[in-house]
């Protein structure tokens, strides 16, 4: 056991004890592994130190871990990502992206989509197998929401979900490339309806509507862009059940990178709209899709995808609707928002089971439900 301050913290570390705040209230669990999220909120606290253990964590629930190599072995050794570095690298190239598509809106010049997409690939750690970044990117989005940090945005969640998918390198590539121009249709629209805030009109809708056509045009001016990447901007609002625009196309009519696309899309949209850090959990995520009607989306993009969100989330520190507060240790599949908790008392619920049970036991009254990740 070592005792460092925060500022010594690196993303992977492990508490060696309860952290406490200054009443006592345990807000990160002896085991936890510390996540750049997790080490932002200890500054609310007012926590200046903490005890971490001697070895970081090499279990794959760290979403610093990396993923296993193409021959098939773990990897054994963590990936840190430097969040100052990053932060700028992420900064640079999205003025560059701003630089670049505003000339070829304003003045028709042309530019080079290999080298814009080469400039995010440079983003990703370990030829983009590392998650890690999504922890990164929660705290990124909150404060920039522009759409060309947008576009670089889904481009890094969609060559990690298109890896997630079993994607081949090369697939990867194009799932990146996807991402990158999905958007870029919206730069051909009024700059006061794309900046708006509040609530769109109804004529506002209107004209918002037309991106992905207007993207289309925008990116089939240049013939070194492939079709894949200009099908995705006119469909990414598409979906599956037949209910999106501008075409009302269903899943046999999408391609599998329109229907990764749309997911990240969304993902990025949710944890963009907060207007302070850390607000998105991943409970929201999975409720969204649920509300929005997951026969939207392609089933097994939108599982797979949120199997490997709520992974990343192992062993936070959740609130009950009971009162009670735990950890979240294993992701119920199929059931992703009620997984297994272990409370303050050490006594394991799986909130599935316990969830049925309660309401069979009228007289309990006990809703063990999660309520909010601390």
């Amino acid at each position: 056991m070592k005792r460092i301050s925060i500022a010594q913290l690196i993303p992977g570390m492990v508490a060696a004890e309860d952290v406490l705040s200054s009443d006592n209230r345990t807000i990160v669990p002896k085991g936890t592994v510390f996540t750049p999220n997790i080490i932002a909120q200890l500054e609310n606290y007012y926590v200046y130190y903490v005890n971490i253990e001697k070895d970081n964590a090499t279990d794959l629930s760290c979403p610093l871990t990396p993923h296993p190599a193409d021959n098939g072995t773990a990897g054994t050794q963590d990936t840190v990502v430097d969040i100052g570095s990053f932060s700028s690298a992420f900064k640079h190239c999205s003025e560059h992206f701003c630089m670049v598509l505003t000339g070829s809106v304003s003045k028709n010049e042309p530019f080079f989509s290999d080298d814009l997409l080469r400039e995010v690939m440079s983003l990703l750690p370990q030829e983009g197998k590392n998650d890690a970044i999504l922890d990164i990117l929660l705290n990124m989005r909150s404060m920039d929401t522009s759409a060309y940090s947008h576009c670089i945005s889904v481009a890094l969640l969609s060559n990690i979900f298109s890896y997630w998918l079993g994607f081949s390198k090369k697939e990867q590539l194009t799932a990146t490339a996807c991402g990158l121009f999905h958007d870029c249709g919206m730069l051909m629209l009024p700059s006061g309806i794309v900046e708006k805030t509040g609530k769109y009109t109804h004529e506002e809708w209107t004209i918002i509507k037309t991106h992905p056509v207007e993207g289309f045009h925008l990116l089939n001016k240049y013939r070194s862009i492939p079709e894949s990447v200009k099908d995705t901007a006119l469909t990414h609002h598409e979906r599956c059940d037949g209910s999106g625009y501008p075409y009302g196309l269903t899943g046999d009519e999408l391609s599998r990178f329109t229907k990764l696309v749309m997911i990240a899309d969304i993902f990025d949209v949710m944890i963009s709209d907060k207007s302070y850090r850390l607000s998105m959990t991943p409970l929201s995520l999975v409720k969204y899709f649920e509300d929005d009607g997951i026969q939207k989306y392609d089933t097994e993009y939108v599982l797979t995808f949120l199997e490997h969100i709520l992974n990343d989330y192992l062993k936070h520190k959740v609130a009950l609707h009971s009162g009670m507060e735990g950890n979240v240790i294993f992701i119920n599949q199929g059931f992703f928002p009620r997984p297994a908790v272990r409370t303050e008392s050490s006594k394991d619920r799986d909130l599935e089971n316990d969830y049925y049970n309660s309401i069979m036991m009228l007289s309990s009254m006990e809703n063990l439900s999660i309520e909010s990740i601390i």
